[in-house]
């Protein structure tokens, strides 16, 4: 048995809750809480539900992650295997033709993704053209395809596909498909 102060007010509350001659404040207070009447496999019962309620909470999380990036993959994959971006000459279009792929199959993910991509002295997304026109003054930028975001364009194709292999990353792709991308813009 362990002593705490508690106020008076409170002292008052536990006490006119009594039901029977000799009943301790323990037995009132489990009672009121709905706790068992021996305290040793409540604890035991409770810590293991935790760790169960835990773990059940972390398993719809991990599915739906598993099944979002599914999806992603699938999209790239989709995009790099059509004729439309093979045949592409420009490099500017590849790279919008991927970002739109990659907003369309996770849209709060790449959004998340962008605000953790940026260069020492340039945004590279934002969701308004200004935005990214206020960090230079030789700076384009261009919309993202069915996308509210825009992104700067004015880079060299190496520093395009260094800005989607971040922006995978931050996705949190596989390291082989954000590999194959990279090889894109060599």
């Amino acid at each position: 048995m362990k002593t705490i102060e508690v106020d008076d007010e409170l002292y008052h509350y536990i006490a006119s809750r009594t039901q029977a001659i000799g009943e301790s404040a323990s037995d009132i207070l489990r009672r009121l809480l709905r706790l068992p009447a021996s305290p040793q496999p409540f604890v035991l019962v409770q810590e293991n539900m935790i760790n169960e309620l835990k773990d059940l909470a972390k398993l719809p999380k991990q599915k739906k992650q598993l099944h979002q990036q599914d999806k992603v993959i699938k999209q790239v994959e989709f995009v790099l295997a059509s004729s439309l971006f093979n045949n592409e000459k420009k490099g500017v279009n590849r790279f919008l033709h991927l970002l739109s792929a990659l907003y369309k199959a996770d849209p709060e993910g790449f959004s998340h993704a962008t605000e953790n991509v940026q260069g020492s002295e340039r945004i590279y997304f934002a969701r308004d053209e200004q935005t990214i026109l206020a960090t230079g003054s030789s700076v384009k930028a261009k919309q993202i395809p069915e996308s509210p975001f825009w992104v700067i364009t004015n880079n060299n194709t190496e520093r395009k596909g260094i800005i989607l292999c971040a922006l995978m990353n931050a996705m949190e792709l596989p390291e082989e498909l954000v590999a194959r991308i990279k090889a894109q813009f060599n």
